[in-house]
């Protein structure tokens, strides 16, 4: 194979007049396997240092495609993101347009691989490449030791992935490895370039009563509001419920049942329709059912959301009281548990309360939706009880909610402020008005775009969605995507609708729950106060 020819043509397509000096390598050290998708990446950037600018859209899959400019030339390359030990990494390749090479090389050009350090904020990347005077020394002198070639103006890593990887981990952390990073600004946009909402993807919805067996089967476990999940793993997705009725007796009735402040439930396998399920609540001295995450004092906590993070799980809670007037109950604040040891079954979690910061605008902080977006883990809640539900947005880095440290998070200012800390005096900038206190937010891959899940006001109601080129909006108005069958009962109460992306089975599936403002229904309608699932397939 004429190796050196190839890799020639590859550099001179393009990572000629990128860099000029630089280390390159045969084989990617990101396998598409292992590419994950920061959407803060997407945008346009401009080197501090001089006029070099680079425009990122999203590729194929997990990958970007990036169109970098130089000096009034331009080329195009492809990337994929992922971490190597503590550094996150961009494995860059030329992607030549075409009349570029020769036809007779198509189909047997081998990429060179260029690998950049990154640290990624919302208007700045920090990056640097592989200092190659430095990664030379340390393989001539055998400190590394890693498959080269080497010529008068070439220098190419032979290593294979798994070799790349094993070597160039532990090199990372020495002193000299990495040359200053370069700085790299996203590029203001003017007010007549702001992005504008998206349209919102089309689904075609429907009951999915099969699915609902999943909640209907277990005798004691007879039923709750709430259900958020979270992703663990290996087809397991942790469940997430409020209020709930245990039936001590197992005769699967609510009559003698006692209603606990919340449980959670373990699912195996990806698809509810034929998956399992586990469900798990506390035991109190006497032996009675009790809340998993216990209560304190007069407050009961009701589950939220929560989010996987590296070997450790967060879950955020609503913090609760009896008041006599509206629905009976007041929010006073949130919570979050660390479970330090989330593969093992509830019932033995190593879980302890996490110091959280005060909350003068009262924001029900992950109430509405957790999720992690690249390197930061996003709280999303709205104000309390302002009866517009505004949903605003705090943020931390993902390895302090992997440490627990949750004191001090960014909040959302808005397009012109951007992220601001804790301890400002801004104002913080809401996402979009008319929320609810339950939701969900996530990006859908295949109609590149967020989407917002959330029912329209609360009683007999209907499911909307919402989409936004960013999670920072702009959002678009909700538009509806389904109206549950409950719609023309008498009492009822639709709520807490949300979509869990990680389950199979259809495009998208949802849930809601059900309640009644005449309590006694709950003793006299079997089905009442069980999720139900809707299943979501898209437009052909």
């Amino acid at each position: 194979m004429m190796l050196n020819p190839l890799l020639k043509i590859s550099l001179n397509v393009a990572f000629s007049f990128l860099l000029t000096s630089c280390a390159v390598s045969v084989h990617p050290i990101i396998l598409e396997s292992e590419a994950t998708f920061d959407p803060q990446l997407l945008g346009t950037w401009e080197d501090i240092a001089n006029s070099d600018r680079a425009v990122v859209s999203r590729g194929a899959g997990n990958a970007y495609a990036i169109e970098y400019t130089k000096a009034g030339k331009s080329a195009k390359f492809e990337a994929r993101l992922g971490r190597l030990r503590d550094h996150m990494m961009l494995d860059v390749w030329a992607a030549p347009r075409r009349g570029e090479m020769h036809e007779s090389y198509k189909g047997v050009l081998i990429p060179a691989h260029l690998f950049f350090v990154l640290d990624v904020k919302p208007d700045e990347v920090a990056m640097a490449v592989l200092d190659p005077d430095s990664l030379l020394a340390a393989l001539r002198s055998g400190q590394i030791r890693l498959p080269y070639r080497q010529s008068k103006n070439e220098f190419t890593l032979t290593g294979t992935t798994e070799e790349l990887r094993s070597a160039l981990g532990p090199y990372l952390e020495r002193p000299g490895a990495l040359p200053k990073r370069e700085k790299w600004n996203r590029a203001r946009r003017s007010t007549t370039n702001a992005p504008y909402p998206v349209d919102i993807p089309c689904f075609e919805a429907s009951a999915w009563r099969e699915a609902d067996q999943l909640f209907l089967r277990d005798s004691y476990w007879r039923g709750a509001d709430g259900a958020s999940s979270v992703y663990l793993g290996g087809g397991r997705t942790l469940w997430l419920f409020g209020d709930t009725w245990i039936d001590p007796s197992g005769k699967g009735t609510r009559n003698g049942a006692r209603m606990v402040s919340n449980s959670v439930a373990i699912q195996t396998g990806t698809d509810p329709a034929n998956a399992s399920m586990k469900f798990y609540w506390g035991r109190a001295s006497d032996g009675t059912p009790s809340a998993i995450i216990p209560d304190e004092g007069k407050e009961r906590h009701w589950f939220g959301n929560g989010i996987r993070v590296g070997d450790c799980l967060v879950l955020f809670l609503n913090r609760v009281i009896s008041v006599n007037t509206g629905l009976g109950f007041e929010s006073v604040g949130w919570v979050a548990w660390m479970v330090e040891n989330p593969d093992a079954e509830p019932s033995h979690w190593r879980k302890r309360r996490l110091q959280t910061p005060t909350n003068p605008l009262g924001v029900l902080t992950g109430f509405a939706a957790v999720r992690q977006f690249g390197d930061y883990v996003y709280a999303f809640g709205s104000e309390d009880p302002v009866k517009s539900h505004p949903i605003y947005a705090s943020r931390w880095p993902a390895e302090k909610v992997r440490l627990g440290q949750l004191m001090s998070p960014e909040w959302w200012g808005g397009e012109r402020l951007g992220w601001i800390s804790d301890s400002s005096s801004a104002a913080r900038f809401p996402l979009f008005e008319n929320g609810q206190s339950e939701l969900s937010i996530h990006f859908d891959q295949a109609s590149d775009r967020f989407i917002g899940i959330q029912t329209a006001g609360f009683g007999p109601t209907d499911i909307m969605m919402r989409a936004a080129p960013l999670h920072t909006g702009p959002w678009s108005s909700p538009k509806l995507v389904y109206r549950p069958s409950e719609y023309n009962k008498p009492n009822i109460m639709i709520y807490s609708a949300k979509a869990h992306p990680q389950l199979t089975g259809g495009d998208l599936i949802l849930t809601y729950a059900t309640n009644n403002f005449d309590f006694g229904a709950h003793l006299t309608d079997s089905l009442s106060y069980f999720p139900r699932f809707v299943r979501l397939m898209r437009c052909r």
